[in-house]
């Protein structure tokens, strides 16, 4: 089921993959734009793998542990390559490194349909998933960013001039596209709770779910980071902390969740 594309995808991240090592380990940015049109192929071909999976199976490619690594990984390099081309930082590698290593998780996991209820095969549903994991993702990538502030911060403190700092961008930027992540990716998420908590009760009822209860708490700590992050008196260090947290709770609820407790949302 377009199993090639997802091959040759794996396949160009992880060669992107291999020159973002290079290029960090080197601290120099002369790779960039190979690992950019690597991506660029890579998200193509991954884009194809996806749209044929929910063609065949009708319902949002996201409902199994291949498929949810698979789609986080796809919306991750989205998001990076958006990041990229609009405020032209070469800070691409660090995302494609990310997404190789949930395209190299999800190559473990069996690739077959998913069983869905067809009580859950909805449009709702689809995008409910959709946007949660979207959600997901643009939190990830503001983690990703709040490491880089803080790496970037301490050169500077540091006075270490050169290293790091000739394939980071600015704090100021940096901080911006954090901000960004944030700013974006709660909306979203936010949305997706609700479609998703609405769905879930026309057909359950009020029952206590771990993932429903897991994604709350994770939700109230970003609404406190979006909250503070809107009211510009925020010192940005703190953010980055926060967001890092935060992060660690997402990642929980990802796979702790999903691999240590039985829940309704428990992909296959």
């Amino acid at each position: 089921m377009g199993t090639i594309f997802f091959e040759l995808a794996l396949t160009l991240y992880f060669a992107g993959f291999l020159l973002s090592i290079a290029g960090i380990v080197r601290k120099k940015d002369d790779l960039d734009k190979a690992v950019f049109f690597l991506s660029l192929i890579g998200f193509c071909l991954h884009t194809f793998y996806l749209f044929i999976r929910y063609i065949k199976s009708g319902q949002a490619p996201v409902f199994s542990m291949h498929e949810a690594n698979s789609y986080f990984a796809w919306c991750i390099l989205l998001i990076s390559l958006i990041i990229r081309l609009k405020y032209k930082t070469k800070v691409l590698n660090f995302g494609v490194i990310l997404v190789f290593s949930f395209m190299f998780v999800s190559a473990f996991f069996p690739r077959e349909i998913p069983f869905i209820k067809p009580e859950l095969k909805s449009l709702w549903i689809d995008i409910h998933a959709l946007m949660a994991v979207f959600g997901i993702a643009l939190f990830s990538l503001a983690f990703v960013f709040s490491v880089l502030y803080l790496v970037q911060e301490k050169a500077i403190k540091a006075k270490k001039f050169g290293g790091f700092g000739n394939i980071l961008p600015s704090l100021e930027i940096l901080d911006k596209i954090n901000f960004r992540l944030i700013f974006w990716g709660f909306p979203i998420y936010t949305t997706a709770l609700i479609v998703g908590l609405v769905k879930y009760l026309s057909l359950l009822g009020f029952l206590f779910d771990p993932k429903e209860i897991w994604s709350f708490l994770t939700w109230i700590v970003y609404l406190s980071i979006f909250y503070l992050r809107v009211k510009e008196d925020w010192r940005k260090k703190k953010a980055a902390y926060l967001t890092i947290f935060a992060f660690l709770l997402v990642i929980f609820g990802f796979f702790g969740i999903n691999l240590l407790t039985e829940s309704f949302h428990k992909p296959l």
